[in-house]
């Protein structure tokens, strides 16, 4: 079920947004995972193999693209896995690795973010290392996909996320880099990077999340909050010329300074 969404401070400066649009009011979808596609509660480490359904009509697929074709392939394509908050005592493997809240510490958010982060988030199948593909978010609906918003949390030094908004042939219509992680509490660590689109073009079908960072292993994807029809306050892409004012670097020390000032 939709929770109220928290304060997402860090995760506004840390995009850029210099001039965004006023805080929208939560009147559309909302999937933050805590829930299966059929209401009922997640188990940890479980695979997510349906859809969600949309309040307009029609569903949202959420999977790796084993082989590159930004199509929902059964049996070829990789399923993402619920995660639970919290250490795995059972064997199970973990999302992200919590360094910034305590040595060995997994799946934990910072301080102040731990109602964002929620009880579940989804993550790469198998435990930190290689991802099986990009991400893809599928729609299936006839609804025009004017503006949608994520949130990727724990992005460490060495990594980067590209995220691609798409149509029915594959061509990109949107796009946006995350800021490159970098090390320490004055990253991404145990934080989220909120992203979002308004205004998009007619012919959206699927948003594609890939890893262009500079790591080649001990690569994780935890991913949350999604709203697929609507983009949450903080979330919308600034103008070019906003972009160009604002380097990653200048963006992480604002939120590192915001952090300080909420703390």
């Amino acid at each position: 079920m939709p929770r109220p969404t928290p304060p997402r401070i860090a995760s506004f400066v840390a995009l850029g947004c210099l001039a965004c649009a006023p805080a929208a009011a939560l009147a559309g979808d909302m999937i933050d995972f805590e829930t299966r596609p059929n209401g009922a509660a997640p188990g940890d480490d479980a695979r997510l193999g349906n859809p969600y359904s949309l309040s307009g009509g029609g569903t949202v697929r959420f999977f790796f693209d084993a082989n590159g074709n930004d199509a929902y392939d059964d049996g070829v394509d990789v399923l993402p896995r619920f995660e639970e908050v919290g250490e795995d005592d059972d064997g199970g493997f973990d999302g992200f690795a919590s360094s910034t809240v305590g040595a060995g510490t997994f799946d934990r958010a910072r301080r102040g973010y731990g109602a964002q982060l929620g009880r579940f988030f989804l993550r790469q199948p198998d435990g930190i290392g290689v991802l099986p593909g990009p991400f893809v978010i599928a729609y299936d609906t006839a609804q025009a996909i004017r503006e949608f918003s994520g949130e990727i949390w724990d992005v460490d030094a060495g990594e980067r996320w590209r995220v691609d908004v798409l149509d029915a042939a594959g061509s990109v219509l949107r796009t946006l880099l995350s800021p490159q992680g970098v090390g320490g509490p004055d990253g991404l660590d145990s934080l989220p990077w909120l992203f979002g689109f308004k205004d998009l073009p007619d012919g959206v079908t699927s948003i594609r999340l890939t890893f262009v960072g500079e790591k080649t292993d001990n690569i994780g994807l935890a991913f949350n909050n999604f709203s697929p029809t609507f983009a949450v306050a903080g979330s919308v892409v600034p103008e070019p010329s906003a972009l160009a004012l604002m380097g990653p670097a200048t963006a992480l020390g604002l939120a590192a300074a915001a952090r300080r000032r909420r703390g």
